[in-house]
């Protein structure tokens, strides 16, 4: 085969009779371009439209909040009560008109959203405030449990739209990484163990969706900057992390490198998709400055993933994908500075 040839072959989630056309996703990205209580927009529709007519194998949503408590930024896609169903019914319809599997991303900004959005204090794992954030406050075990109802929810709500699959937003310092991270988590009761709120939220989803629909987690390990520390977790706590969350129903693994799919993890040259692979057998997906079609062919060739989420690329060029099956890889627009930023101004450059 060409060197390309493995970007278009399929994709299995492990689970269920889905199969995608090829290994290329359209990963999770921020856009605020929904209204302002979440619902779906003109906009958002030909968003994607424009990359399932690209050649896009899977659509992974855009982070959608499972709780207005919970929203992460203005204009957020939104999936907290039933009158979000049919906006997503039609994304999905969108996809699958062009062949395009759709599944939802079921999110929770926990200490990451703004109090002036919510109009009120945030919430987190246990009190906490990074860096650059305001303080938050520590949920109650109350409270808690009605989170973790909430993401079913919408994992019920993703299923009755229609989706293919459904995703766990466990990544980038939102509410159920807050939980993993032991520099933000020093809970003394039950969900004081790191992996349990992770846990609970994925059983409680796998619950609702069945067994026959596949579940995707994201997760990242380090801190969401491109030179943070792997603390604290270790291999071990990985080990651990993953084999409790198959065991509640996770079927791929959505692996965010966060910039960097080429860094090693743990003070070595690992990757951390390798990492992944000595604990667990499943699918990975893995996303982090995978850009042009022969980087991403060599990194799959390689064995570092089965398949490759792709954010800026895409947003740059809606047609990557077909461009790249074409032999037309000399066409696909670089990304230039920020251009791509321009999202949040309404625009889209990959158009």
């Amino acid at each position: 085969m060409s060197n390309l040839d493995v970007l278009f072959e399929p994709f299995s989630f492990g689970r269920g009779h889905k199969i995608a056309k090829n290994r290329i996703f359209m990963g999770p990205m921020t856009i605020n371009q929904a209204t302002e209580d979440g619902h779906i927009t003109p906009w958002v529709k030909d968003w994607y439209r424009r990359r399932a007519e690209g050649g896009v194998g899977t659509i992974i949503g855009a982070a959608a909040f499972v709780s207005q408590n919970g929203r992460g930024w203005p204009n957020a896609l939104g999936i907290s009560d039933d009158s979000f169903t049919p906006g997503w019914a039609e994304i999905v319809q969108i996809a699958h008109e062009h062949g395009s599997l759709f599944g939802t991303q079921l999110f929770h900004g926990g200490a990451a959203s703004p109090s002036s959005l919510l109009g009120h204090q945030a919430v987190s794992a246990s009190e906490w405030a990074d860096k650059d954030g305001e303080p938050a406050r520590a949920l109650s075990a109350t409270e808690i449990e009605t989170i973790i109802e909430e993401f079913a929810n919408g994992a019920r709500r993703s299923v009755e739209a229609g989706c293919d699959f459904v995703e766990i937003h466990g990544a980038h310092g939102y509410l159920v990484h807050q939980f993993w991270r032991r520099d933000i988590n020093h809970r003394t009761d039950e969900w004081g163990d790191p992996v349990a709120f992770p846990a609970a939220v994925t059983r409680a989803v796998r619950a609702v969706i069945g067994d026959s629909i596949p579940l995707l987690y994201r997760f990242s390990v380090h801190a969401d900057v491109p030179d943070g520390t792997n603390n604290p977790v270790t291999p071990d706590e990985l080990q651990h992390f993953l084999v409790t969350l198959e065991a509640a129903g996770v079927d791929t693994w959505d692996i965010s490198c966060f910039r960097d799919s080429r860094r090693g993890y743990f003070g070595s040259d690992v990757l951390l998709p390798d990492w992944v692979r000595q604990f667990s057998t499943k699918p990975r997906i893995v996303a982090g400055n995978l850009v042009t079609p022969a980087d991403t062919a060599e990194y799959l060739t390689d064995g570092h993933a089965e398949g490759a989420a792709l954010a800026k690329s895409l947003i740059v060029d809606a047609n990557w994908v077909n461009k790249a099956r074409q032999g037309k890889s000399a066409e696909i627009r670089a990304i230039e500075g920020d251009q791509w930023m321009s999202i949040f101004q309404g625009n889209d450059p990959g158009a």
